[in-house]
């Protein structure tokens, strides 16, 4: 049996010869004890890369920091809550066999017998080793994902109420799938909360399917859907939302003034929810209150004067600002300028009171910058979420601000508004019975998961060992010294191939950035809260694990969004099929720039796309020609993507034999969705070799190179670049 002193009497912590320790190789730019010589200058970018020397005692150090990571492991509660866990794993894998051997009726068939055997008594409990070997095998029918034991365990830590931490790529989109089946049989309705619209459809609609398959209704609520859509969507036994919306729809409910203005599921709407990204939702913007407002005064020519005035005012001189609390002050000058300026006698007169307008035109001026806290679309101030990197339409800062930045930007005035109802996310959640949720990084928040909401963390293990190597800080004097080094370093790995994919804080950054490598003529891609890169991000997102693929995006593309090694092969289907359909269909052009988009598909590797999937091509083609000219039909670009868009959708919900028997009775009739549909499961087959070889070559050069700015620009530590 091996004992604790037996470990430590272990040939590698006994301390080696000085005459082996002089011969020990330079340090490598991942290990922890190599520091760069300089950081604002670098002349040659590789020789920085690889100059640094390490202690004498690395090797040492690096052996016995792994002994002490293994024991302080195996010493930690979570390892055997984990360990525990284990056992749940063993009778779900028990009944795999058994399932297996189910029909698809038999197995669809148990989800009425599971809810049966609720209804006579037995707990959820009795019956969660079973619906996960249920959903498992439905899962692998219908996706052909089967879940792994450790997905089996995160699948647990949600069932019982906790965070499941799982590392990026280890399929926590699946793993929800085991909790809210389990939970929907009791028939009270389950809630599986994202961080946005994207995400909530996309998981409805691709986890939907093993729900369906086992049938349960699956909802999902929008941005802009009715009343009566929503009161349905709640009704289903699985409803997909986003945080954002849910808030919202409480509100309403508590303001409506009957039974039949309600959408929730009153007098309980809540019985258990599952929140994705959870550390996101509940800690970072946990706090911010969500808010339903309704107008107050109208002194709309009041702003643009205040923001004429606060032009006159000259910081140091007129006012002061107090950056911790976003404050102004006004000096004596300051207060006799506006004064002089608005030919009033007093600033704080009850019956003429100018103070407020003027501070908030101070306030607007100074610390809500364009791009960076809002953007300007459609002559209106925008916010931009700090967090997500998302535009926020329907939201407007309170207590007059909006009003002021509105009257900076020579916009027209919005109405002033006063609340009337509001709520915090974290107030929200903890109306549920039952929460749980699931991130990649919540343990450094776990004290207030426990304080706030009684909710552990349980760290998941991976199913395969984490080969990331996570390289150290760099810190910088100067913002531009920090962005000379990440262009130079975006450089570096460009020649070499690799993509690249660098994380901005800001909308501004974000161009900053992107003004550089065009300096350096590095074709890259952009993504940020402005229309024109906002509205095609699954692209940009699909493309950013290809070779040479440089991408900047602030962080609204951090969360949910996965990066395939080689390109997405259905997105890029899709394309290929885009690029030959679009100018059949429709003759208008694309109103969205892809300028960039279209520089950077040049130092890609061009898909080889085979006979059989260009004869289909030529054929789909020459329908679309037909079908417009025939029966003069012209679409406009968007409806000619969607066309294209349907027949994708349709390509994943038939088989094949369905579309050719479809291509085959409407042959009179011009099949032009079926014949788009076969010609993009032809193309894809094309797409999927050629990912799968440009992705090892990917993985040879060394996957995926990350680098992450600071998301506070003032922290001297603000740069953070890992493999």
């Amino acid at each position: 049996m091996v004992t604790a002193l037996s470990l430590l009497n272990a040939p590698f912590l006994i301390p080696k010869p000085l005459t082996q320790l002089k011969t020990l190789p330079s340090a490598k730019p991942n290990s922890p004890f190599f520091f760069p010589s300089s950081f604002p200058s670098f002349p040659n970018l590789q020789q920085h890369r690889f100059n640094g020397q390490p202690p004498i005692a690395a090797s040492l150090k690096e052996k016995v920091g792994c002994f002490k990571k293994t024991l302080s492991d195996f010493t930690s509660l979570n390892y055997w809550v984990v360990r525990d866990y284990y056992r749940l794993v063993d009778s779900v894998n028990a009944l795999e066999p058994e399932i297996q051997r189910l029909s698809d009726e038999q197995l669809a068939a148990k989800t009425s017998e599971f809810k049966k055997r609720l209804n006579q008594g037995e707990a959820v409990s009795d019956i969660q080793a079973e619906a996960f070997a249920v959903v498992r095998e439905a899962a692998k029918r219908k996706l052909g994902m089967r879940h792994f034991d450790v997905q089996i365990i995160g699948g647990a830590v949600l069932h019982d109420g906790s965070i499941a931490e799982m590392k990026t790529g280890e399929g926590k989109t699946l793993v929800s799938t085991l909790a809210a089946y389990l939970n929907a049989l009791t028939g009270d309705g389950v809630h599986v909360v994202t961080v946005n619209d994207y995400l909530a459809q996309r998981d409805a609609e691709w986890m939907g399917r093993v729900h369906r398959f086992l049938g349960l209704s699956v909802g999902l609520i929008q941005k802009g859907m009715t009343a009566e859509e929503r009161r349905i969507n709640y009704q289903c036994d699985i409803t997909y939302t986003n945080n954002s919306e849910l808030g919202f729809d409480y509100l309403r409910d508590n303001l409506a003034g009957n039974n039949d203005q309600l959408v929730m599921r009153w007098p309980k709407p809540f019985h258990f929810a599952i929140v994705d990204e959870v550390d996101s939702v509940l800690v970072d913007e946990g706090r911010n209150p969500l808010l339903i407002s309704g107008e107050a005064s109208k002194d709309d020519a009041r702003y643009p004067v205040a923001a004429k005035v606060a032009e006159l005012l000259m910081r140091g001189l007129h006012y002061n600002i107090e950056l911790k609390d976003n404050s102004v002050e006004l000096t004596e000058e300051g207060i006799a300028l506006a004064e002089l300026a608005l030919e009033t006698n007093d600033l704080w007169d009850e019956n003429d009171p100018w103070a407020r307008f003027v501070m908030n035109a101070l306030k607007a001026k100074e610390f809500y910058r364009r791009d960076v806290q809002y953007i300007v679309r459609n002559g209106k101030a925008l916010i931009i979420n700090e967090l997500t990197g998302r535009v926020e339409e329907k939201r407007r800062w309170s207590e007059g601000i909006h009003q002021a930045v509105e009257a900076k930007e020579g916009l027209k005035i919005q109405a002033d508004s006063v609340v009337v109802a509001q709520i915090t996310y974290q107030s929200l959640f903890k109306l549920y019975p039952k929460l749980s949720g699931m991130t990649g990084t919540a343990k450094t928040e776990e004290k207030e998961f426990l304080k706030m909401f009684q909710m552990p963390v349980i760290e998941v293990p991976t199913n395969l060992p984490n080969i990331r190597k996570d390289l150290p800080i760099q810190a910088f004097a100067t913002a531009r010294g920090k962005w000379e080094y990440v262009s130079q370093e975006v450089e570096y790995m460009f020649r070499q191939g690799r993509p690249v994919l660098v994380g901005t804080t800001s909308v501004e950054n974000s161009e900053y950035l992107s003004d550089l490598l065009q300096e350096r003529n590095i074709p890259h891609s952009v993504l940020n809260a402005r229309p024109k890169y906002a509205a095609r991000e699954a692209e940009i997102i699909a493309q950013a694990g290809r070779k040479y693929a440089i991408t900047i995006s602030t962080n609204m593309a951090g969360r949910g969004t996965d990066i395939i090694l080689g390109g997405n092969p259905k997105m890029l289907a899709r394309e290929i099929i885009e690029d030959s359909l679009l100018s059949f269909l429709t003759r208008e052009a694309p109103s969205i720039e892809v300028s960039d988009m279209a520089i950077s598909r040049k130092v890609f590797s061009k898909v080889k796309v085979g006979p059989s999937s260009m004869a289909l091509l030529a054929k789909a083609a020459l329908m679309a020609k037909f079908v417009g000219k025939s029966e003069g039909k012209s679409w406009t670009h968007e409806e000619a993507k969607s066309i294209i868009l349907e027949s994708v959708e349709m390509s994943q919900l038939k088989p094949l034999k369905e579309l050719q028997k479809l291509i085959d009775e409407q042959s009179e009739m011009y099949p032009l969705g079926p014949s788009i549909a076969i010609t993009y499961l032809s193309v894809l087959k094309d797409c999927e070799v050629h990912c799968t070889k440009e992705g090892s070559e990917v993985k040879r050069l060394g996957g995926l190179h990350v680098i992450g700015t600071s998301l506070h620009e003032s922290r001297r530590i603000d740069n953070q670049v890992s493999d």
